[in-house]
């Protein structure tokens, strides 16, 4: 087992300081370096929730930038750096491409990166008052990424471990555990550097919506993934490698490091898309482990009646052992693709006297969606 915090690197654009064996030399910029440096800025989130991009290809003959659904044309400015400026965005977190003569690439200006199938650069515009999404000058948590040993994959496996604030290992305070897992396209990283699970947990602790507990972000592809299709037999062979390492190997990996209740009622599972599919397929398959389950615009299982029931027996008889979860909450977009295979499920629990809460909102398969659906899941199954 090996536990590492994020590495967060210290950059300066002003001087450098290089320490020698006899002193120290101090490298100041010219005013030329300086002018240019500041001319490259990007993204520069502007008063008026604009966002100016800019980018150097002083060769290039177009430049066009994708943000937040916008088309933006560059044009050069003096100093032959392209730039242009959007429309003005809502608060939150946005991405955004450049098209540069037609090839697709990040904004080499900004680390703050989407890491996807296709990478994105994210910019974030802070809301009035702010969102739970943001930064706040509240106690904070911190995050790990550790490494545990599955012996369902026969590998070391990487998982992200949120614990809040005031947090101590040694300690008798067991704290509810929630399995937070991530979509088809994305790694364990991707709740804590897209979603900022940790800063909504960190704020709403401090607004004392909900209680301390302890967010775990596994790595949810245990079968490598397929990067240029998605047949349909890679998704149930990962889902059942998944449970098995989820139940076998990572719960009891997070007990003993973890300060972590063991108990049913202090464990849920939720997750989006893949990761709502994966969600419903553990706990479904487990009830007696996990008194809640929240599957984000899911993928759900697209069985017939009889084929659902011999899969999932915790969906089955007059009085389904479903029935015993205190949450199944299945929320999605309007303008999601996965909404009809959605429904179609829904209809199916509900003719098999499931109790479950499906939670229609407007928006598509989108991160701004599952940024807001984690807070409400959160307050379900560990608020005050």
């Amino acid at each position: 087992m090996h536990c590492q915090r994020p590495f967060i690197p210290a950059w300066t654009r002003f001087s450098t300081i290089i320490t020698l064996l006899f002193g120290v030399i101090t490298l100041v910029p010219s005013a030329t370096e300086t002018a240019i440096a500041q001319s490259l800025r990007s993204p520069q989130v502007n008063d008026d929730n604009t966002v100016t991009v800019r980018l150097k290809a002083a060769n290039a003959k177009e430049v066009v930038a994708n943000i937040a659904g916008q088309r933006l044309k560059l044009t050069q400015n003096e100093g032959r750096i392209w730039e242009g400026t959007s429309a003005s965005l809502p608060a939150g977190i946005h991405d955004y491409t450049f098209q540069v003569d037609g090839t697709m690439m990040i904004d080499p200006s900004n680390r703050n990166v989407k890491k996807w199938l296709t990478m994105a650069s994210m910019v974030e515009i802070p809301g009035k008052p702010a969102l739970l999404t943001e930064m706040q000058s509240v106690p904070h948590g911190s995050i790990q990424r550790c490494f545990y040993p599955s012996s369902t994959v026969g590998t070391q496996r990487p998982v992200m471990v949120y614990t809040p604030p005031d947090y101590h290992a040694v300690q008798e305070t067991k704290y509810p555990l929630v399995l937070l897992l991530h979509g088809f396209g994305d790694d364990e990283t991707a709740w804590t550097e897209v979603g900022r699970a940790n800063f909504i947990a960190d704020n709403l602790i401090a607004q004392g919506k909900i209680g301390p507990c302890i967010i775990a972000m596994p790595y949810g592809h245990p079968v490598p993934v397929p990067v240029e299709q998605r047949p349909d037999d890679y998704f149930a062979s990962n889902n059942d490698v998944y449970e098995q390492d989820i139940i076998k190997d990572l719960l009891p990996f997070l007990e003993s490091r973890y300060s972590v209740r063991n108990d049913r009622e202090g464990r849920s599972i939720v997750g989006l898309s893949m990761g709502g599919g994966h969600a419903l397929d553990t706990g479904l398959k487990n009830i007696e482990k996990f008194s809640a389950i929240g599957a984000f615009s899911a993928a759900v299982p697209q069985l017939s009646n009889d084929d659902l029931i011999i899969k999932y027996p915790a969906l089955a008889g007059p009085s389904p052992a479903a029935n015993q979860l205190q949450h199944l909450w299945i929320p999605i977009g309007d303008k999601d693709f996965l909404l009809q295979r959605n429904q179609s499920f829904i209809e199916q629990i509900r003719e098999n006297h499931v109790q479950f809460d499906f939670h229609l909102t407007s928006g598509g398969h989108e991160w701004k969606l599952w940024r807001e659906y984690l807070p409400e899941f959160l307050i379900k199954v560990v608020g005050k």
